[in-house]
């Protein structure tokens, strides 16, 4: 993880309660998780942190935001996670099954993967599979605040099947709204029919957006990468090589 922010400007993580409100599944493998505070009462995160969740007295596991922070007291209750559940190893099984009403605990909220104070014009959030969270935290933050008024937005998700999408109704809706300047799907494994449903999905890895595109401001645009660390560094190389900053990309390494 890349140090975006200056750790004293960042809240000093709670030992907090939730109550699981509910879940529900996104995709093949992905699920949404619904949580609200019960101790303290709110939880004041910055978009691109996560939380650890203590599954018992030695274990924890995190897990990204992938809600924005809260504008009002109301929203500040409550914050939402998505679960891939293919692992299927202590946390999941956790998580998948708990009930309405259970309570968790939890240390938060975590993480320097932030946006930082000073932002450029355009901004490209990447990533692939549940690394999506963090920065789907972070575009809704800008839109919240109005920012998407002040700078340019792009969206790019990679994953494997078409089974796998999700969040796709969410970013098309902005992109249609003019919330965001573009939202791009990269899928590395299609069905052969893929291109005869879904005309506006690419073939191949999230890194073919950034080859492929000349009109790229290299000197007025940030990149934030959320993923595995192979996509991550090939997503690197790219921009480093067509002379972007390396203080303009900022990244998390998901696995």
């Amino acid at each position: 993880m890349k140090l975006v922010f200056n750790p004293a400007q960042i809240n000093k993580p709670i030992k907090g309660k939730a109550a699981f409100i509910s879940k529900k599944q996104i995709s093949h493998f992905v699920y949404e998780f619904v949580f609200e505070m019960i101790e303290p009462e709110q939880i004041d995160f910055k978009a691109g942190q996560y939380i650890a969740i203590e599954i018992d007295s030695k274990t924890r596991r995190q897990y990204s935001i992938s809600s924005a922070p809260g504008i009002t007291d109301n929203d500040q209750r409550k914050f939402e996670m998505v679960i891939d559940v293919k692992p299927n190893g202590v946390g999941v099984n956790y998580l998948m099954n708990l009930q309405p009403g259970d309570e968790i605990k939890f240390i938060g909220q975590i993480g320097l993967f932030v946006l930082p104070p000073l932002l450029k014009k355009d901004l490209y959030f990447i990533s692939t599979g549940t690394g999506v969270a963090p920065l789907k935290s972070m575009v809704e933050d800008l839109i919240n605040k109005g920012l998407h008024l002040q700078h340019n937005i792009y969206v790019i998700f990679g994953t494997r099947y078409l089974g796998d999408i999700f969040y796709s109704e969410i970013f098309n809706e902005y992109f249609s709204k003019n919330l965001i300047k573009d939202f791009k799907i990269y899928l590395s494994r299609p069905e052969d029919d893929y291109a005869e449903n879904y005309k506006d999905i690419q073939k191949g890895y999230v890194t073919l957006y950034f080859k492929n595109n000349l009109s790229i401001n290299l000197n007025d645009s940030q990149f934030f990468i959320c993923g595995g660390n192979e996509m991550i560094k090939s997503t690197e190389s790219i921009l480093l090589d067509k002379g972007v900053s390396d203080n303009d990309i900022f990244y998390e390494k998901f696995y």
